[in-house]
């Protein structure tokens, strides 16, 4: 797997001192969040953290519980045993895995996003991106399952569009990449249909590849649902691969009642911070009914979902200061790296530069989007999307530089930023506003 993040070019002194310089920045704010985030886990975390424990006390598959999948307590249990079981240390070896499964899965990223213009300033921008994100490098640090699920789609994405599916270890890590990924987070279990729908178009339209072996492993790996389906039969009387409750039918009433969702902890405040709907409704009906009843109200709650897993706010994902200023620098740099993202893509489709792999990436980032926002989102949901879609922020870069030469062009990108920034910040306000707790002035 190695030479997936391997550059296919000479990489020069002055590269080097970049990627020593960004490496180092990324690193600085790893070490930061470990030391604020270690000695204490909160909420969910807890809760994997205590699963784990029991994986080590009575086995694998004689836990229980029907909110969460064995796969990730598992991961934990691990790495807990090349510890003293203190729980910070177990804390910072399991961040340290975590943030080095980040930074291979960045560096996959710009290799792909490379390969199709090789040009310097394509690989290293997307490396600046993702190296200098403070909202992933902190998740890396935490007990939560979105930065590894998000890393091990990615890697099976990167594969099944650009490997060589003919060769069984190929196929084998498409599968069991995105099995981990489902078992992590169940949600990720969407991204079962899309890559299907991928595969086919490549299949029948491309014909790169004959679809027996990829099939058999395919299948055959499904034994990693094993644990999981035993310990539902077992305990629960449910034949299901997947979590034991129903919470897509949950997700979707609260999904109505708000328009994002997260947890402080601050003392003396209530933890969950719930950005709640401000326009009438049944404060008990799904999503799908809404549409159907009031089809206004719902464009504008799915609206404020869609744009909510792209508006992270605070850089933690367990608040720690509800005060504006907090996000106001981090929140700037998201938005800008979501147009300069955006700015690829209208790269790519001005040029007709759309290829099967860029063109999947967008499919696989709308699937999962649009699916997503028909849940109560939280920020950190949104991070698969930004995984999917940073294969293009080193082709918005390429258009900025090129739009130098034209300086009417570059001051009308320039002035489009700047309204673009102006307006999320609107929304973002308008959102914090449902809370009562966030004051902006």
């Amino acid at each position: 797997m190695s030479e997936m993040i391997k550059p296919n070019f000479k990489i020069a002194k002055s590269d080097w001192i970049f990627l020593l310089l960004v490496s180092l920045i990324s690193l600085i704010q790893f070490i930061i969040f470990v030391v604020q985030n270690s000695s204490a886990s909160y909420y969910d975390e807890l809760g994997y953290y205590e699963i784990s424990n029991n994986i080590l006390i009575n086995g694998l598959f004689n836990i229980s519980d029907d909110l969460r999948t064995f796969l990730y307590p598992l991961l934990i249990s691990i790495l807990y045993i090349f510890t003293d079981g203190n729980h910070t240390n177990v804390k910072v070896i399991f961040s340290v895995f975590q943030f080095i499964v980040y930074i291979f899965t960045i560096l996959m990223i710009a290799k792909v996003a490379y390969k199709f213009q090789s040009e310097k300033k394509i690989y290293f921008s997307v490396i600046a991106f993702g190296f200098l994100n403070p909202y992933l490098i902190q998740s890396t640090t935490l007990f939560l399952t979105d930065l590894l699920a998000s890393c091990f789609l990615t890697i099976s994405l990167i594969y099944l569009l650009t490997s060589d599916l003919n060769k069984l270890y190929n196929g084998s890590v498409v599968a069991s990449f995105l099995y981990f990924s489902v078992l992590i987070r169940p949600s990720s279990a969407i991204f079962m249909v899309i890559f299907f729908i991928i595969a086919m178009y490549r299949l029948i339209k491309i014909k790169d590849f004959k679809p027996i072996k990829f099939t058999i492993v395919g299948l055959l790996l499904l034994i990693i649902f094993i644990p999981q389906l035993y310990m539902n039969i077992t305990k629960f009387n449910h034949f299901t691969p997947l979590i034991h409750s129903n919470l897509f039918e949950q997700q979707s009433i609260w999904a109505t009642q708000h328009l994002k969702y997260a947890t402080v902890i601050i003392d003396g405040e209530q933890p969950g911070l719930r950005y709640l709907t401000p326009w009438l409704i049944d404060s008990n009906i799904s999503m799908m009914k809404l549409m159907m009843n009031n089809f206004i109200v719902f464009i504008l709650v799915f609206s404020s979902h869609l744009f909510g897993v792209l508006d992270w706010g605070y850089v933690d994902s367990f608040i720690r200061n509800l005060s504006v200023s907090t996000k106001i620098l981090p929140s700037a740099w998201l938005y800008v790296q979501w147009f300069i993202i955006g700015l690829g893509m209208l790269w790519m489709w001005s040029r007709k530069n759309l290829t099967f792999v860029s063109a999947s990436l967008i499919l696989s980032a709308l699937g999962y989007t649009f699916f997503i926002a028909t849940t109560a989102v939280e920020s950190r949901f949104g991070y698969p999307i930004y995984f999917i879609l940073l294969f293009f922020s080193g082709y918005g870069v390429k258009y900025l530089v090129e739009s130098f030469k034209n300086k009417r062009v570059f001051f009308v990108i320039i002035g489009i930023l700047l309204v673009y920034i102006g307006i999320s910040f609107s929304i973002s306000y308008f959102i914090d506003m449902q809370t009562n707790r966030i004051n902006w002035f």
